[in-house]
């Protein structure tokens, strides 16, 4: 039966590293001596929890809370032996955590710094290297080999093994939350959490759980959803309407939405030519916007409204755009009749280009263009503590935005000088003051139209609390299921349910 977690001298600090030990019940007495060390390294480092099974007595409800235990450890070490090959609730269990590892541990990179798994091989094992290779090759693992035919006495060896885990605990209390955002205001209060895009020991993650976070901008989904298969990012953005192309194409890392950031409330628009006075006289223009993004879908949306089809415009989507120079073509170039972008992009289209005016924008057609958090299920079983404690520190941002000007102005500040700090010096003080204003100017303006998330959004979001009989976010993604990818439309592992973790959200109690 499973042992009573080791707690060091302070139970009220929080835990969010977890160790499993899985061991044979024959094996109980080297369990028992590396316990005498494991006590040890609970004291010296207060945020760890450690946690062990035996096979005695396993029932269906012990079993479902070892492999719970397993999926959320970030260490586990395994004392390998006759006994614990032989023993097939222990083998099973050890056979289910090395694919789930195998899985998750396709990249260097989530090798690296994800999870660790540490097999201890307690005496001779004939052919132990190949006993678990259609789950993964363990003896690429790191291995303590044979510790009873030692020449070291027991304790050192142990002392070695409690050494190696803690090189492994130093490792995790490192690792920062590398969050990927796209240039869009949405995103603002989790930056302002963060008191900017680099890591910062003064928020309250760090505090509590010794983890900083890390922001990168990046608006090309393709990019995004390669820095997520590799483990270059643990969060990544995506709106909606593209959420079925973001899931398809990283559907192996068994990805899980769990927070919505806000609503586009006018700053998603359709900027045209102002000799074309109503959507309708789009029909026959040319159209550009990035392919793959929000602006395709709203314009696809909006014709659809307008009682035009796809066939009735010249579509011309830009892959891999650059959205500076995707406006900059649009400014320069009259042959493009409109163009479809998000701010601040617009706002630059609209001071620098006379001939130009928004034809349509989403705060016409509210709650139509959502920005959410994507992280693997993966992820989220090892960092639960610490995605609750930043969504905590998130949405209490969030509230200081609403009704408060001063506060807003302070965040663009945090925006803003984010943006800059990359520049080189050598830049003149005078062209600094004169992006300053800029950016201040298209900032400010995108705020005022965009709808930041309160903790009661996320719920009626996810269908949650009082909202449980109105589901917000799976109605939107069902209908842009079927609009925008209807060849997935019927694809068990693109189902709304199967692509959401509210629990974070449901726990944390607001």
């Amino acid at each position: 039966m499973p042992v009573q977690p080791l707690e060091s001298r302070q139970p009220g600090t929080p835990k969010n590293i977890n160790i499993a030990v899985l061991y044979a019940q024959a094996d109980e007495d080297y369990w028992q001596g590396l316990k005498k060390h494991f006590t040890g390294l609970a004291n010296i480092h207060k945020n760890i929890r450690i946690w062990a099974a035996t096979d005695v007595e396993l029932g269906g409800e012990v079993l479902r809370e070892t492999k719970e235990e397993l999926k959320k450890a970030d260490i586990t070490l395994m004392l390998i032996s006759p006994d614990f090959i032989n023993d097939k609730v222990i083998d099973g269990e050890a056979r289910f955590l090395l694919e789930t590892y195998a899985h998750f541990s396709r990249s260097d990179e989530y090798r690296k710094n994800e999870r660790f798994i540490v097999p201890v091989l307690l005496n001779h094992l004939y052919g132990w290297e190949d006993i678990y290779d259609e789950q993964y090759d363990i003896e690429d693992l790191r291995v303590f080999d044979k510790i009873l035919s030692s020449s070291d006495n027991l304790d050192e060896a142990y002392a070695r093994i409690t050494k190696s885990l803690e090189e492994y605990i130093e490792r995790i209390n490192a690792k920062g939350v590398k969050i990927i955002i796209p240039t869009w205001i949405g995103f603002i209060p989790g930056i302002m959490y963060n008191d900017g895009f680099v890591r910062n020991k003064n928020i309250s993650l760090y505090q509590k759980y010794k983890r900083e976070i890390q922001f990168s901008l990046n608006d090309d989904v393709d990019q995004v959803c390669d820095a997520f298969k590799t483990g270059e990012a643990n969060l990544i953005w995506s709106t909606i309407d593209r959420l079925p192309y973001v899931i398809d194409k990283v559907r192996d890392w068994r990805p899980r939405v769990i927070y919505q950031a806000s609503w586009s409330n006018g700053a998603d628009a359709i900027l045209a030519r102002k000799n074309i006075r109503s959507v309708e006289e789009l029909k026959g223009k040319t159209i550009h916007f990035p392919l793959d993004s929000p602006s395709q879908t709203f314009l696809h949306y909006v014709l659809r409204e307008h009682k035009l089809s796809l066939q009735d415009v010249r579509l011309a989507p830009q892959r891999h755009a650059n959205l500076d120079q995707l406006a900059k073509a649009f400014m320069n170039n009259k042959k493009i009749d409109a163009l479809v972008l998000w701010s601040p992009f617009v706002e630059a289209c609209l001071n620098e280009t006379k001939d130009v005016h928004v034809l349509a924008h989403s705060g016409q057609y509210p709650n139509l263009i959502a920005d959410v958090l994507v992280a693997s299920e993966e992820y989220i079983s090892l960092n639960r503590e610490e995605l609750q404690e930043m969504l905590k520190g998130w949405l209490l941002e969030v509230q200081e935005f609403i009704g408060a000007p001063r506060y807003q102005e302070s965040a663009v500040e945090v925006l803003i000088n984010a943006i800059l700090r990359p520049l080189p010096a050598i830049i003149p003080s005078t062209i600094r003051t004169s992006l300053v204003e800029a950016l201040t100017n298209y900032f400010e303006s995108s705020l005022a139209k965009v709808h930041l998330c309160t903790h009661d959004d996320n719920l009626h979001f996810f269908g949650l609390g009082p909202h449980r009989d109105d589901q917000l976010g799976g109605k939107l993604y069902d209908k842009f299921l079927a609009l925008e990818y209807p060849h997935l439309v019927n694809d068990p592992g693109l189902q709304w349910a199967n692509i959401v973790d509210a629990s974070l959200i449901e726990g944390l109690g607001l």
